[in-house]
């Protein structure tokens, strides 16, 4: 009996299709068994092995480190530890979670074959490296402009692949945070005004309002320049720009505007409102981060604390301010505000080049939801739609070739979302004796948005782990 070639059933079929066989036809093969398989018979099976990858692919990871198969790891390279330690600080100052800075960290530990655990605090990051060594760095109050957080992350990008050496990794972002920003202290100031003036019509106000938001908004600015270099009054900065705001706005504004004082105060003091930190707290609380979800939302309420005593000591003086007869701009108001409030992070924070386009596709899409939210479900719980569109819209974003990251767009989008403005007003109506309904809608709106951007975030995840197993079985 002659003998097939090698790879070949007995019937001179191949077992898997090649050459030197005898050449199957489109509509059956057989399996090993011997038994007949249709064309129909291996999509179903291909079918039925993408939807298994695909629901692999939405399951929990394991997020721990394997461990090392050789009894003797090798040395740490000391530059690699002092890379981690500031790419720490980094992440944090970039308004990064405790759950993303330790996954970045982790990563880029695993690709220079390193062992790492990290435990992620807002004030500091304890690691574990190798098998015995523990590490721990402090983190300074400070944040990053908007140019460095793209640098940042356009460095983890590089730092995931281990495309550098640990030490130029570490110089580069030695000049990232000592970098002169791109808009010196004037474009800042300008900046300041415009982000005062932008958030003061999504309030939709009066038109006799508008110059008090810029010059409120510039006087602050001022105030923050002359605190750049004292110290002394940087550290009550928030509390004395409180108080004379609110002098100014009861003595000089209220009069003419008509509008309540409250109404003015928040939108010049924009910049001291912990909006982003009270969003990012929420998420860490619901995605079980206690310690730094905790530490954050503590700290966010101090803050609102702060300024609250600052309008209370204002009020105190000068009086509460009523209600007047208020003609309102109208339904265009707010969706100028959104492009000015895009122009003034531009300038206030120091975009990175050829941000400004995509800050605005962010800053409208996520405002649209809200307010589709609003109309769906109540104002009270329109961050939802907002924080549910936000994070698929900026990673899609980010895709475009001239993008900047998607951390950029993130950050401003947090703030437009105003839970720190309504914090500010609930906590000063409270403080002054006016009711705490305002209190109790900015809970509801912190966690509304803070529920809408886990969820947002976990949905995108999900279908990049789909997308990714249809590209394999594709290629396949």
């Amino acid at each position: 009996m002659q003998t097939p070639p090698v790879g070949c059933d007995r019937t001179g079929e191949r077992l898997t299709r090649g050459v030197g066989c005898r050449a199957t036809t489109l509509s059956e093969t057989r399996s090993p068994a011997g038994h007949a398989w249709t064309v129909a018979d291996g999509w179903a099976s291909r079918w039925r092995d993408q939807i298994r990858d695909s629901v692999r692919a939405l399951g929990s990871e394991d997020t721990q480190p394997l461990p090392r198969l050789t009894r003797e790891p090798p040395p740490v390279p000391a530059d690699l530890v002092e890379l981690l330690r500031a790419l720490g600080v980094a992440l944090l100052n970039s308004a990064d979670s405790a759950a993303t800075t330790t996954e970045i960290l982790q990563d880029v530990a695993a690709a220079y074959d390193v062992d790492v655990l990290a435990m992620v605090m807002p004030t500091g990051v304890l690691f574990r490296i190798g098998s015995d060594e523990v590490d721990l760095v402090t983190v300074p109050a400070r944040n990053l402009r908007l140019d460095q957080i793209a640098q940042v992350n356009d460095l983890v990008a590089v730092l995931r692949r281990a495309a550098v050496s640990p030490g130029l990794g570490l110089r580069r972002l030695e000049a990232i945070l000592t970098s002169a920003p791109r808009f010196g202290p004037l474009l800042s100031l300008v900046g300041l005004t415009i982000l005062s003036l932008g958030f003061g019509l999504l309030l939709n106000p009066d038109a006799l309002a508008l110059p008090a938001y810029v010059a409120l908004g510039a006087f602050v600015g001022l105030l923050r320049l002359v605190a750049d270099r004292w110290a002394t009054l940087s550290v009550a900065l928030p509390v004395l720009a409180a108080f004379l705001v609110t002098v100014l706005s009861v003595l000089l504004v209220g009069p003419v505007t008509h509008e309540n004082a409250l109404r003015l105060l928040a939108p010049p003091l924009v910049v001291f409102l912990p909006g982003a930190t009270l969003t990012i707290a929420t998420i860490e609380l619901a995605g079980d981060q206690i310690v730094s979800g905790a530490s954050r939302l503590v700290w966010g309420v101090s803050q609102l604390l702060l300024l609250a005593f600052g309008v209370f000591a204002g009020l105190s003086v000068v009086g509460v301010s009523q209600d007047g007869q208020v003609q309102q701009l109208g339904g265009w108001a707010p969706w100028v505000g959104v492009a000015l409030v895009g122009i003034g992070y531009v300038f206030f924070s120091s975009a990175p080049p050829g941000a400004m386009v995509f800050l605005w596709i962010a800053l409208f899409g996520s405002y649209a939801a809200q307010t589709v939210g609003a109309l769906l479900i109540g104002a009270a719980l329109s961050g939802f739609v907002g924080g549910l569109v936000i994070v698929p819209l900026t990673q899609a974003l980010a895709r475009f070739r001239k993008s900047p990251p998607a951390a950029v767009m993130l950050l401003p989008a947090f703030w437009l979302l105003v839970p720190g403005a309504l914090g500010l007003r609930g906590i000063s109506q409270l403080a002054v004796g006016l009711g705490a309904t305002d209190v109790v809608t900015t809970a509801i709106s912190l966690f509304a948005v803070a529920l809408g951007v886990l969820v947002g975030t976990s949905a995108t995840r999900d279908v990049q782990a789909v997308g990714r197993t249809w590209r394999l079985g594709l290629r396949r």
